[in-house]
């Protein structure tokens, strides 16, 4: 809670300048251009999302069902391409089994033209026989004509047998011809029957690639389908965690909040104190209220050669989608980097917070005319002890990732007047 106007207008200019009243000048290399990178770093990085000092349990939850999701919508993309492959398969098996019919009704009409081919050369080759036979007994077709020419009662009569003779002579050289025509369209035929056989089994092997690739792509299917409900049930599974997780998170936000508040309070309580000390002080030397001013510049960068990653301020939870106050500023830093004082200023506490980590809490006392604290979290280790003295730019612990923090890095808390504010207004 902030402290009452009238309080804040008395205060905090100690007559002595027991605990803030030296080093106020930057450290060393802290010049306009780095100060101007860093301000750059800042604006590049303010829309990014805070993850620092968001549960490593609830990351993995989220990255787990973002995974389980995009798993699920690639199963289910499979198990339609199979889908549509089966169908298709089934298109091209219905397609060659009718194909595969036609080729079996050429094949049929072929052996049918062939066995009645068949026939037609035996009988053929039956009446040339006989007629062969018959010449042969008879002396030849001469002997034949003469013959009948013997046997006619008249000139007339002889000349109509052999006239007759000669026709039957005429239709048996038709009939030989006739003969090897039909053994030519024999053997065409059975050249025919041979390449529709050859037809048909093409075809009976397609038919039967394409019959295996349908019952192998409806195995596909069927194993896609399981896919499809295997990744369903990750889904579900990873919605359970992350459920579970985003109970934890709120529930430990709720506990650095009240962590904050605890030390807010504290702290003002202290500021309270002070106040009412050096109102009486004034009061009693009747002199004036010391004027507020701005604290820019007065704090050194607690870490070198870093960055800021997150900065101070109100933000959108990039999972719970709920404002919270990022309470101070992050600072790239490896873990083991050495932490600095930001100014004179003694060890009021040093303690282990499931929320912030090892963290060290520095009084700086009375700083342009306000209260003033600096906070260090998520530490390896301690160098400084509480109610040490240090001085600014000494070396009080080392970075880490203890507590709620997905990584290494510096959370660095500014209180004025027992409230945290934002600490780039100090640097």
């Amino acid at each position: 809670m902030m402290i009452a106007a009238s309080l804040v207008a008395l205060a905090f200019s100690s007559p002595s300048s027991s605990s803030a009243s030296t080093g106020d000048d930057p450290k060393p290399g802290h010049d306009k251009l780095h100060r101007a990178k860093h301000r750059l770093d800042r604006n590049i990085n303010k829309k990014a999302d805070d993850v620092d000092e968001i549960s490593k349990r609830l990351l993995r939850a989220q990255s787990r069902v973002e995974g389980a999701w995009g798993e699920l919508k690639s199963a289910k993309a499979h198990l339609r391409d199979v889908k549509e492959q089966v169908h298709e398969a089934a298109v091209r098996d219905r397609q060659m089994q009718r194909l595969l019919q036609l080729a079996l009704i050429k094949l049929q009409d072929a052996r049918t033209d062939l066995y009645q081919g068949s026939q037609d050369v035996k009988t053929q080759r039956a009446a040339l026989a006989s007629y062969a036979v018959s010449s042969y007994q008879t002396g030849g077709p001469g002997v034949l004509n003469i013959g009948v020419a013997f046997e006619a009662q008249t000139p007339q009569e002889a000349l109509d047998s052999m006239q007759a003779s000669g026709t039957v002579l005429d239709k048996q050289t038709v009939t030989l011809q006739q003969f090897q025509a039909t053994k030519v369209l024999l053997r065409l035929t059975e050249q025919r029957v041979e390449e529709t056989k050859n037809e048909v089994a093409d075809k009976r092997q397609q038919a039967a690639e394409i019959l295996q690739t349908k019952i192998d792509l409806k195995q596909q299917a069927h194993d896609a389908k399981q896919q499809v409900r295997d990744r369903l049930g990750n889904l579900q599974d990873a919605k359970r965690e992350i459920a579970d997780a985003k109970q934890r998170e709120k529930h430990r936000l709720n506990k650095m909040q009240n962590e904050r508040e605890r030390i807010e309070s504290k702290l003002q309580k202290i500021a309270e104190r002070r106040a009412r000390k050096h109102a009486h002080y004034l009061a009693t030397h009747r002199s004036s209220p010391p004027r507020l001013s701005n604290g820019g510049g007065y704090l050194s960068w607690p870490v070198t050669n870093t960055y800021i990653t997150s900065p101070y301020g109100m933000r959108m939870h990039p999972i719970l989608h709920v404002y919270k106050l990022h309470d101070g500023t992050d600072f790239h830093a490896d873990c083991g980097t050495p932490v600095y004082a930001a100014a004179n200023g003694r060890v009021l506490s040093e303690y282990y917070n499931a929320g912030y980590g090892n963290r060290i809490i520095l009084d700086h006392g009375f700083v342009r005319g306000v209260s003033l604290q600096t906070s260090y979290n998520h530490l390896t280790s301690f160098v400084a002890r509480p109610g040490h003295f240090v001085h600014k730019g000494q070396l009080i612990a080392y970075s880490g990732t203890t507590g709620y923090s997905t990584g290494c890095h510096l959370h660095f808390m500014v209180y004025v007047n027992g409230n945290t504010v934002d600490p780039m207004n100090w640097l």
